[in-house]
């Protein structure tokens, strides 16, 4: 039976209405949330451990003038030195102990067609660890569902101009990728946002005409051309991207040195990945001499030890064990709560679960990241092998 008197179009505009009041309300909440949030501090004997050098030799260098002195609080009785990630990879440049920046910029996607696996949270992290350990970062959010935008206090469709995401630098000009870098309150990470007007930039990249493709090079190269114009700044690019194979997706498996798959060791995304490398063999075919790709991945994430999760397991590693990293994330609450406060773990200065919970949670982000970082290392390795052998072959 047909119902009268529905009238759709009047009760969307009264819903979008009330969304954009709702949109308003997030950005108060926000950018409250995000002011509030500074990077955690720390004290000297921490400190000292991620520069990589004795709390003693920290305390000589400041006692004879040769590092900044530090900030200090009241802890009781005392006043300690503290310092955050900022000032650590300060000092980390003062005492000349950074992990050494290599020759040329690392490229590396989180992608999977399935949400909910990690994706962005892995990628927000895996950014966080490098930044800590003193790379330069840029992150580069392609999915218009824009989770990793909101994470750095930045809300899609009012904060921010509608040329402000990586679409004009893929449909219009590789430069503007320049006025889309906003800054964090990392000193080591920049962050080009995305937006849900992202999701129309599929559409007008197939929309191109023959002088487009002139003047903007192939489809899949663009995002490519765009970080040429800003790769000398950074030592590390990771692209978050969205749940399917579109032309954003393309563009950044064509633009990446090394795809990392999260997968969670269920059987919906056991099915997903075969689709997802079925579909990815088809794009590698197609695009071979667009792509450069020279490591993939798999992470395994969420895992715990229910028996049909190990079994699983057991069959992820029968299928792709080559493809796995040797670390897993397993799923706990203290990395539930960092998500849904839209922060990494590397920024929660103090749990707000039981403290060995999280101790359990941030040493297996770090092997995780670790692990990444290696694979990050051979493909830092290899763009200096080809550097210097084109050197030489130019002698």
């Amino acid at each position: 039976m047909l119902v009268t008197g529905f009238d759709l179009a009047q009760l969307a505009e009264n819903a979008s209405q009330r969304g954009r009041q709702l949109l308003s309300d997030l950005q108060t909440y926000l950018e409250r949330n995000y002011e509030q949030r500074s990077l955690p501090d720390f004290g000297i004997e921490k400190a000292a451990e991620i520069i990589g050098c004795t709390s003693q030799h920290l305390r000589d260098k400041e006692g004879d003038g040769a590092l900044p002195q530090p900030r200090t609080a009241r802890f009781g009785s005392l006043d300690r030195r503290i310092y955050n990630y900022n000032e650590i990879n300060q000092i980390r440049r003062h005492l000349r102990r950074d992990a050494g920046h290599p020759t040329g910029c690392a490229h590396l996607i989180f992608s999977n067609l399935k949400g909910g696996v990690g994706k962005t949270s892995h990628a927000l992290h895996l950014s966080h660890y490098a930044a800590r350990e003193g790379f330069r970062v840029l992150m580069i959010d392609l999915d218009p569902q824009a989770t990793l935008t909101t994470a750095f206090g930045l809300v899609p469709g009012l904060n921010m101009g509608s040329d402000e995401d990586i679409g004009p630098s893929l449909t219009a000009d590789p430069t503007l990728i320049l006025k889309s870098i906003k800054q964090t309150r990392w000193n080591e990470i920049d962050l080009v946002p995305a937006q849900l007007s992202l999701q129309y930039t599929d559409w007008q990249m197939l929309q191109a005409r023959d002088d487009d493709l002139q003047r903007l090079g192939p489809l899949p190269q663009r995002l490519r051309q765009a970080l040429e114009q800003v790769e000398n700044r950074y030592d590390l690019i990771v692209m978050d991207t969205p749940p399917a194979l579109g032309m954003l997706s393309l563009n950044a498996i064509a633009a990446a040195d090394m795809i990392l798959m999260p997968i969670t060791p269920n059987f919906y995304d056991i099915a997903s990945s075969i689709q997802y490398f079925s579909i990815l063999s088809q794009l590698a075919s197609t695009y071979s001499k667009a792509l450069r790709v020279r490591q993939l991945s798999l992470l395994m994430t969420r895992t715990d030890s229910a028996p049909e999760t190990r079994t699983n397991i057991t069959l992820l590693n029968k299928a792709y064990g080559e493809f796995l990293l040797t670390n897993r994330m397993p799923q706990t609450r203290e990395l539930q709560r960092a998500t849904g406060d839209q922060m990494s773990l590397y920024e929660i200065e103090a749990p707000r679960g039981a403290r060995e919970t999280y101790l359990k949670a941030i040493d297996a982000m770090n092997a995780v990241n670790a692990e990444i970082m290696q694979h990050v290392w051979q493909v830092w390795r290899a763009a200096e092998t080809e550097i210097n052998a084109e050197s030489r072959h130019g002698k």
